[in-house]
């Protein structure tokens, strides 16, 4: 029982970091679900492209290319730890643009041994997200969604389950500029593993903006994170750029108001888009390289690079995502939209 604690409280610890936020658990909802997201940097709000996982991030994302889309993706995300989604979306003339979602967190199977080493058994550990959005037009330019979740966490013989909701709106106009405001994270646990009970999660507002050049196949993208909160690394320990020593009195001060603070809300990326069917994405997270990155050894937490080809009826997308200093994990995506699997078998009956 002690070895498979210890290997279940790591696992969590990873993920509770990535999600950096998440105090409530439930951390691996803060992954994207979304392969062009993690490309650029976690989930985007602003810098929509043709993808139907995007509406995980932002559930103001409409767009009516998206009826009878589907999409399957897949995460490698440390070690035996997997992440598999599927996702589709549907038009409707009276409630807009609706989409579903289901993701399953995989922690794989643990022996459980006591603390002299003697084998027990064998047991498995999973978490899971099943949602539900509602996209809808306020005008040409104006959008806005809610996306509706429900979670459930398996860790050994404990189990939690919570529901969320999000709330989100999104512009565009006519020369390339987007910007997405979201509140997510509104609901809380209704069981809290075995202490019974329910707790709040803690909402956070999150604002981008991106901007795609009419003259240039750039589109650059910023996000500002947490608006609700400034000081994110008030838990961080190795913060030292938070912390002054009194010349007079030698006490140990915070010091709020600084650059280290300010970058932690940002996440930046940019795309290059030479053509509708191929693209190459890059990001950064200062807060995650800050947070998640070893001093001596701090590698290339932060970063991630991805790619999205579209081949005849079908749309890769890869991601290569740095999340801390155990190595990087692979975020692949297969979509495709059924009406033109529709289209194609008309024309040959």
């Amino acid at each position: 029982m002690l070895r498979s604690s210890i290997v279940i409280f790591f696992s969590l610890s990873i993920l509770s970091a990535l999600a950096q936020n998440a105090n409530e658990g439930f951390g691996f909802k803060e992954i994207p679900v979304s392969t062009i997201s993690a490309a650029m940097g976690g989930n985007q709000i602003a810098a929509y492209a043709t993808d139907v996982n995007q509406l995980t991030a932002n559930p103001a994302f409409f767009d009516s290319t998206l009826n009878q889309s589907v999409s399957l993706s897949y995460l490698n995300y440390l070690t035996d730890i997997n992440q598999t989604s599927l996702s589709y979306a549907h038009l409707t003339d009276s409630f807009g643009l609706i989409s579903g979602y289901f993701r399953y967190l995989d922690y794989g199977g643990f022996t459980e041994t006591d603390e002299f080493g003697n084998e027990l058994g064998e047991f498995h550990s999973a978490e899971y997200e099943l949602g539900v959005s509602l996209t809808r037009a306020y005008s040409d330019r104006v959008y806005y969604g809610i996306n509706l979740k429900q979670l459930y966490s398996n860790l050994y013989s404990s189990f939690a389950m919570g529901l969320a909701a999000d709330f989100g709106t999104y512009y565009i106009d006519e020369n390339g500029l987007q910007m997405g405001l979201i509140l997510d994270n509104l609901g809380g646990r209704l069981l809290d593993y075995n202490r019974g009970g329910s707790s709040a999660f803690r909402p956070s507002l999150n604002f981008g903006i991106s901007k795609k050049f009419d003259k240039a196949p750039l589109m650059l993208s910023a996000q500002y994170n947490n608006l609700e909160t400034w000081d994110l690394a008030k838990t961080d320990a190795n913060s030292s750029a938070l912390t002054t020593r009194g010349a007079v009195t030698g006490v140990t001060e915070r010091r709020v108001f600084t650059a280290d603070n300010l970058a932690r809300h940002i996440a930046l990326s940019v795309a290059f888009v030479p053509s509708e069917k191929f693209n190459i994405m890059a990001g950064f997270d200062f807060r995650r390289r800050l947070e998640l990155a070893s001093a001596q050894r701090p590698g290339m937490v932060g970063f991630s690079l991805g790619t999205q080809i579209k081949i005849k009826r079908f749309q890769l997308q890869y991601a290569l995502v740095s999340y801390n200093i155990n190595g990087a994990s692979n975020h692949l995506a297969l979509s495709t939209n059924l009406n033109n699997w529709y289209k194609r078998s008309s024309v040959t009956q």
